[in-house]
């Protein structure tokens, strides 16, 4: 992620890490020299963990609707594996709606998340899914949650009134250990 987010963030910039988790990333950020970061995410466990972690960090909790933020006030943003933790498609289109307000004109989104995978583990829990959510590529955590993979043309119609800089795929390993198809992508705000 560094290296594509230096090629189209200055140091000075101001940042919001949209779903932090407990900071990690903004961690990485500000070792990397960036320093105007705030961070927000649904998880009030996360946010408190980060803040004992990485207390220098400007963390907080959010139940979601409206960013308590002013309109045009970040330069960059950056949602890493959110869009998989929101199954339905008007959440996600909500949450850019909210991006899209703080960003400033010609400010860019950093994107990175999951893509429909065609191993056996994965087609089988997507059907699984679909049965019980009406939606392909959404399956069922054994902890009760519920995560959604998506189709490359999904993703980019949400980025419709972006511009996009970079789209490439990739493959990450996830935090089980598993290997997983997905994608990372620079978007712009017009401007």
């Amino acid at each position: 992620m560094m290296e594509i987010f230096k090629e189209y963030v200055s140091l000075g910039a101001d940042i919001l890490d949209f779903g932090c988790g407990y900071g990690r990333t903004l961690a990485e950020l500000s070792e990397a020299g960036y320093s105007n970061l705030s961070g927000f995410d649904f998880s009030h466990s996360l946010v408190e963990r980060g803040k004992a972690e990485f207390p220098e960090l400007d963390l907080t909790a959010y139940s979601g609707g409206p960013l308590p933020l002013k309109d045009n006030s970040f330069d960059a943003a950056v949602m890493l594996g959110v869009f998989t933790c929101m199954a339905e498609t008007r959440t996600q289109a909500e949450a850019l709606i909210e991006i899209r307000r703080v960003l400033k004109p010609g400010g860019v989104l950093y994107i990175n998340d999951f893509l429909i995978n065609c191993d056996k583990r994965n087609l089988d829990r997507y059907k699984l899914g679909q049965e019980r959510h009406g939606i392909y590529g959404i399956f069922d955590l054994p902890d009760g949650g519920v995560m959604r993979h998506h189709d490359r043309n999904h993703m980019e119609a949400l980025f419709f009134d972006f511009d996009i800089l970079v789209f490439k795929e990739t493959v990450f390993e996830t935090m089980n250990g598993h290997h997983s198809g997905g994608f990372y992508c620079m978007v712009r705000m017009p401007g």
